[in-house]
């Protein structure tokens, strides 16, 4: 262990879902560690002992021993250890620094560069409560109003998840809101539905670990989840994702008069409908959604709030195993896409966070919706109704979409114009959005390399993106992860960095 990386910041979130660990020297974020990479479960909620394992994953992929760590943050929500006490790392004990749920989110955005800004944290529940509105201002953040009564909560969104898509309790808050969210495409808007909604809202924002029977009966929903679920679930999905799309726009609207600038954050900020309209509504200057909202960012969140000058725009924070492609593979994959090959890549650091950003990626030409069925139900083996994003070229954004701001980590939905809609279906929603992701040169060269190489053969300019895994497993993390996954799906070709191997 070098001296130059002595005093290492250790940040530790257990929560009831999406654990993780980060480790960051003075200089630099180190390794950001979602416990699902480590232990193969996604969403994992660990024990202590499962904790000790990933961060002895960690210490070890960045060279140090506990002798190394400087100061520990450990997130007070759901915490396995005792911290009214000194927690044992290896050998040591250290007295932790305890951080708060909310804080923790907010930290996630502070790769915005906002000297001041307001930000909301819009989640399903913490010792902060769920959904709040600050005010940030040089470092200084003050709480200015509690939203927990408001539509604009996870517990709302998670109960109809639950209630249209999931009925295990946890699932449908921890990782099914985003198949709701694609449901809801499906549906109409019903204003007699919304407002039976709202007359028994304080029943739908709440927590029900113990099912939602109820709650379907009185809505007319029958107790059969389908694959492809019926028509009254899509119409409450429908209704309650447009419901929670206005809320969002009403009450951020009531504070624009403090700043023109709102970051947003929590695992709502995935609501990626509700962001594209906000960013689009012209009611803020700027609109900021992080890398890694969820909580899933908490522990590199934590560090960056507490040590601001370590914040980075990369979203690659997790482990890098020294394979990196390069332009020289790029010809290779524009003929394999252009063939109507479905191309996996695996290169360089892995993404943090819920999204594949080019890093561990299936890739394809979104020319027909076969494609869409090919990638998304075939090999990710996920329901009908979800959809597959585009990754542009960023100075591609205004031909191709209706969208007012870069999405570098895939955080907006925008309204797809008539030539994507036409020559690339795959990738275009039932709703006529996009889930878009813009690359630039100097932020994901080898993406933007290969759109570039297609423009230069007269093909439209967007690549098909999604996570390499399957259905209930984590992306993939290690070479070894990917070798499995070529094996084990049917994907046609996977480029290791640079190395072309076939599928089977």
């Amino acid at each position: 262990m070098s001296s130059s990386n002595a005093g290492l910041i250790v940040s530790i979130y257990f929560g009831y879902h999406d654990s993780n660990v980060a480790i960051a020297s003075h200089q630099r974020v180190l390794i950001h560690l979602e416990a699902e990479r480590v232990l193969g479960e996604k969403h994992v909620g660990v024990t202590a002992e499962q904790m000790d394992k990933v961060l002895d994953t960690a210490l070890e992929y960045v060279g140090a021993t506990p002798g190394d760590i400087g100061e520990v943050l450990v997130a007070k929500w759901i915490a396995k250890y005792d911290l009214s006490a000194p927690i044992r790392v290896g050998s040591r004990c250290i007295i932790p620094v305890i951080t708060g749920h909310h804080a923790n989110h907010i930290g996630t955005a502070m790769p915005s560069g906002f000297e001041q800004c307001l930000v909301l944290c819009a989640d399903g529940g913490s010792e902060d409560g769920a959904s709040s509105m600050y005010l940030y201002n040089d470092g200084r953040l003050d709480r200015i109003a509690v939203l927990d009564n408001t539509f604009v909560t996870g517990r709302i969104y998670g109960t109809a998840a639950q209630m249209t898509v999931q009925p295990d309790f946890m699932m449908a808050h921890a990782s099914d809101t985003g198949k709701m969210m694609g449901l809801s495409a499906f549906g109409k808007y019903d204003a007699d539905l919304a407002k039976r909604v709202w007359e028994i809202l304080p029943e739908v924002n709440r927590m029900h670990p113990e099912g939602v029977h109820h709650l379907r009966r009185h809505f007319g929903l029958d107790d059969v989840y389908q694959r492809m679920p019926d028509e009254p679930r899509c119409d409450f999905a429908a209704t309650v994702q447009r419901e929670w799309e206005e809320e969002l726009l009403r009450v951020t609207a009531n504070f624009r008069h403090l700043s023109p600038r709102l970051a947003i954050v929590g695992g709502c900020a995935m609501n990626v409908v509700a962001n594209g309209r906000l960013a689009n509504s012209g009611i803020f200057e700027e609109v900021f959604i992080p890398a890694m909202p969820s909580d899933s960012g908490q522990s590199v969140g934590a560090i960056w709030l507490r040590h601001r000058h370590l914040a980075t725009t990369s979203p690659f924070l997790g482990r890098h195993f020294g394979i990196e492609a390069t332009t020289a593979s790029v010809p290779a994959i524009v003929d394999d896409l252009s063939a109507g090959k479905v191309v996996a890549v695996y290169s360089g650091a892995s993404e943090s966070g819920p999204r594949a950003l080019g890093n561990r990626s299936i890739l394809a030409l979104p020319a027909s919706d076969d494609v869409r069925v090919r990638v998304s139900e075939e090999i990710n083996g996920r329901e009908p109704y979800r959809p597959i994003a585009p990754i542009v070229r960023e100075e591609d954004l205004p031909r191709f979409y209706e969208g007012k701001q870069p999405s570098p980590y895939m955080s907006y939905a925008y309204k797809a114009k008539g030539e994507v809609a036409t020559e690339a279906p795959a990738i275009v929603h039932v709703d006529g959005t996009s889930r878009v992701q813009t690359v630039t040169a100097q932020q994901q060269p080898f993406i933007y390399n290969i759109l570039t190489a297609l423009a230069d053969r007269g093909v439209l300019p967007i690549v098909a993106n999604t996570s390499m895994n399957v259905a209930g497993k984590p992306m993939v993390d290690t070479p070894q992860d990917a070798h499995t996954f070529l094996d084990t799906t049917p994907v046609d070709v996977l480029y290791l960095g640079d190395e072309r191997l076939e599928g089977r």
